[in-house]
């Protein structure tokens, strides 16, 4: 099984996200400013914002006692629950269809009803009082029951012939984030130009889904379980390590947090947003103020932001420092090569061109102390969507 890496992000590993919503109107998804914690960015334009920063600030990060902030609790035998990681033959055919979806090998019906389920290529254009709104007009590829577009626009376009033209009378949500389509009462005129029909699986349709990489059912079937099988351990490990966090977090407390290490991840958040206010062309005060309020709330917000981030770090190291754990050099370089082949570097040293190596120790470490713990723990695995309750039920 492939272990998943503990996390790669920025020295201090403290940010928090913002962005603007799109032009399009049609999706009833609201994509606002937000104000979340991000213990993981891994863009390139942010591996170059580090860079920056790092050629900017020389300031040490603060080394510290875990122990002296955390009273531990029970970190052995811990009792977890995780879903079964098993792929069935099920996912399998499940998946070829859904790749096949995407392929040449599909055809596009112009004859035939929509149904619930279908996937249809539709021309719109809205109105509103007669007149077309901005970017309420397209032609798009529409996966129906898939709540893409507003409450009623794909349901009214189920039993519709396929090249049949229907006007759909709808309204708009109360709280669309568009305050000009705010509860709004618009048509939508909309053609069904095509209707996707995904044929079955067979030699010649997996030659023609995959440009001929594969010839035959079967092979191709295997290819995709073996993906999906890794898919599905990376899954379980996951699942594993946040269970075992969860009940660790429960049974423990963090007293106090280091103020020297709150102080310099602080400094190293806030010279990101200096940055990436400067890519704006935009004073910092200015940027702030605009994404996230007053700089004073602002300064607030990110310093919970911190310690948030540093509690995952806090009892981790706590267990390894009761335990007595380190990393040997002979374990830093196989999880120097282990985090250079998970995020696609061409050397090991490469990663320590991005992270020093006291980073990349640490994160080795948490990465320990989790498998510590996997050792340590009894995993109980359930069924998809049972619960707790309904196990012990049955027991």
């Amino acid at each position: 099984m492939k272990r998943k890496s503990f996390l790669m992000a920025f020295s201090c590993v403290c940010v928090m996200a913002f962005s603007v919503a799109p032009a399009a109107v049609m999706a009833d998804e609201t994509e606002s400013v937000e104000t979340e914690v991000a213990t993981e960015n891994e863009t390139d334009a942010d591996v170059i914002v580090e860079d920056d920063i790092e050629e900017e600030t020389e300031a040490v990060r603060p080394t510290y006692t875990a122990l002296d902030y955390v009273e531990l609790g029970e970190y052995k035998g811990l009792t977890i629950q995780v879903e079964s990681s098993e792929v069935t033959d099920e996912d399998v055919l499940a998946e070829a269809e859904d790749l096949i979806s995407y392929s040449d090998a599909v055809e596009w019906l112009t004859e035939g009803t929509v149904q619930d389920g279908d996937t249809v290529d539709i021309t719109y254009v809205g109105t509103m009082d007669g007149e077309e709104f901005d970017g309420g007009s397209g032609d798009y590829e529409l996966e129906i029951g898939s709540g893409t577009f507003i409450d009623g626009f794909e349901e009214g376009l189920i039993g519709v012939e396929a090249g049949e033209t229907v006007d759909l009378n709808l309204t708009f949500p109360e709280d669309y984030y568009y305050d000009e389509l705010a509860g709004a009462d618009v048509v939508f005129t909309v053609t069904v130009n095509s209707i996707m029909s995904v044929p079955e699986l067979s030699d010649e349709v997996v030659e023609t889904a995959t440009d001929g990489e594969y010839t035959d059912v079967d092979s191709y079937l295997e290819y995709i379980r073996s993906y999906l099988e890794e898919d599905a351990d990376d899954a379980w490990l996951y699942n594993v390590q946040e269970a075992l966090y969860t009940a660790l977090a429960a049974g423990s407390e963090i007293t106090e947090y280091p103020q020297d290490l709150v102080d310099y991840c602080v400094d190293d958040a806030v010279a990101y947003y200096e940055l990436i206010a400067s890519y704006y062309s935009m004073e910092y005060a200015d940027f702030i103020e605009a994404y996230f309020g007053s700089e004073e709330e602002f300064m607030a917000l990110l310093e919970d932001a911190v310690k948030e981030s540093l509690q995952q770090e806090l009892l981790l190291v706590a267990v390894a420092e009761t335990e007595g754990m380190e990393i040997s050099d002979e374990e830093y370089q196989e999880g120097l090569e282990r985090y250079a082949e998970y995020y696609g570097c061409e050397t090991p040293e490469e990663m320590e061109e991005y992270y020093s190596k006291e980073d990349l120790t640490r994160y080795f470490l948490m990465d320990k102390v989790y498998e510590f713990l996997q050792e340590n723990a009894v995993i109980e695995e359930i069924s998809e969507g049972e619960t707790e309750t309904e196990t012990e039920t049955e027991a």
